[in-house]
């Protein structure tokens, strides 16, 4: 039986694990995700993600591969999963694509979306950053297009990495007001960021500096001196992680497109 290549569309709740990459005994998602797998197949099969993300940061749609040689189809092997694994993981879609399909190698861009609320809420403690002096938005903006284009980002990549090519393309940052449905006196400021790729903890590095400027701890133009300097510890500090979802990952349209479609 050939081997095929089974593509995963997950969402999770990032805040009982210790980031999506398997390490040591602490809980991962991946780690739960592989244990699940390994119940349903009766061996172990190793689960590559489309990037790390840290502990307490959540996903919506995250992509992750795996090769098989099961016969079970992509949504048998999606209710497979769902009904065996943690309620804070969910697969949402599974599909069989190219062999050499890589969920991270070919990820072509990512967006992140970030929430900070400007009103302490226990029922956004792990989902959104409180913030007790709300940031302004216009000056959130105006650092916001500092970041905007082609530069290296070595201020804003943590320690800790082994990444030498600090160059990253940011297309774009929108920052808006939202609503909270649940409670309407908690206002919700969400970040967005799509760029090609994103070092060791920028987003959060980002998001950190946007929220400095908008509460008038810097200037906007500051930014530009950050970006710069291309040092981290001259920058503001990280913003929290429990704000910070991964939201989309792109592909080239081959590699988005599925090898056999499968009548359910």
């Amino acid at each position: 039986m050939a081997v095929k290549n089974i593509k995963l569309v997950i969402s999770y709740d990032g805040s009982r694990f210790s980031g999506w990459q398997k390490q040591g005994n602490s809980q991962t998602v991946q780690g739960t995700i592989e244990n699940t797998i390994e119940s349903i197949a009766g061996k172990k099969i190793k689960i590559t993600g489309c990037g790390r993300t840290d502990a307490r940061v959540h996903a919506v749609s995250y992509v992750a591969n795996f090769r098989t040689f099961s016969g079970m189809t992509p949504s048998e092997w999606k209710n497979a999963i769902n009904s065996k694994t943690m309620p804070e993981i969910a697969i949402k879609d599974a599909e069989e694509t190219y062999t050499d399909f890589h969920s991270r190698y070919d990820a072509k861009r990512k967006v992140y979306r970030y929430l900070i609320s400007d009103t302490k809420s226990p029922f956004l403690k792990n989902y959104a950053c409180y913030v007790k002096d709300a940031p302004d938005i216009k000056k959130m903006e105006q650092a916001a297009c500092f970041f905007c284009g082609k530069h290296d980002f070595k201020s804003f990549q943590a320690s800790g990495s082994r990444v030498k090519d600090t160059v990253r393309n940011i297309y774009k940052i929108k920052i808006r007001k939202e609503r909270f449905l649940l409670d309407k006196d908690v206002g919700i400021i969400s970040i967005e960021i799509e760029a090609d790729g994103f070092l060791y903890r920028m987003a959060r590095n980002i998001i950190g500096t946007l929220i400095y400027a908008g509460q008038g701890k810097m200037e906007p133009e500051k930014a530009a001196f950050f970006i710069e300097s291309r040092n981290r510890k001259l920058a503001p500090p990280t913003a929290r992680p429990e704000g910070l979802y991964l939201k989309k990952v792109f592909y080239p349209a081959g590699k988005n497109s599925v090898k056999k479609k499968w009548k359910i």
